[in-house]
């Protein structure tokens, strides 16, 4: 099949360019295409308040500097009157403490920044002989309010539900002894 005239005039002006001006008509529209196709790909999400919250399905998205935290609502929460930048290395101290004095337990920072710590490791409660994956976020909720975010994953799902209760009361009394924090009312 001939070439179309159309395409003709465009390949024969193209070839008569000069090199300089071809590489960089060649740079343009490559530009263009990147740019056309993460256009096409990217979302852009509304601005919004850094102490504010939303559920979405069964996951709880704070903003607090773009931060996403993976945890399920639930209400093993609770929102202390203290600053975060203090809060969180005596949470830290605290747990390290535990861990030491008591056999399988252990914790470590996984991310640490200013909108927020992750502390991730495992909980053993001397009540309870399970060993329980836990997963800890503090971040701040406000000026001078800190809120903590517990969750445990039970390996073992014959463990009823008021044991795991006890060991989320438990962590919670081993944070606040640690601290000398309450929560606030």
């Amino acid at each position: 099949m001939p070439p179309k005239r159309e395409d003709t005039k465009v390949k024969l002006a193209f070839q008569d360019m000069n090199p300089g001006v071809r590489k960089g008509v060649v740079f343009v529209l490559a530009v263009l295409c990147l740019v056309f196709n993460s256009c096409a790909t990217t979302r852009i999400l509304p601005r919004e308040s850094p102490t504010e919250e939303r559920k979405t399905g069964e996951k709880t998205e704070s903003r607090a500097e773009g931060m996403r935290w993976p945890f399920t609502a639930d209400k093993y929460f609770r929102i202390y009157a203290v600053d975060f930048s203090f809060f969180h290395p005596k949470v830290n101290s605290a747990l390290q403490g535990y861990a030491q004095k008591h056999k399988g337990n252990s914790f470590r920072v996984v991310r640490l920044g200013s909108d927020g710590v992750i502390i991730k490791g495992y909980f053993k409660s001397d009540r309870n002989q399970e060993r329980l994956s836990t997963e800890m976020a503090i971040k701040p909720d406000g000026r001078k309010r800190t809120r903590l975010e517990i969750k445990l994953s039970n390996p073992n799902q014959k463990m009823d539900g008021g044991s795991l209760e006890k060991a989320y009361q438990e962590l919670f009394r081993i944070i606040e002894g640690g601290t000398g924090v309450g929560p606030s009312a």
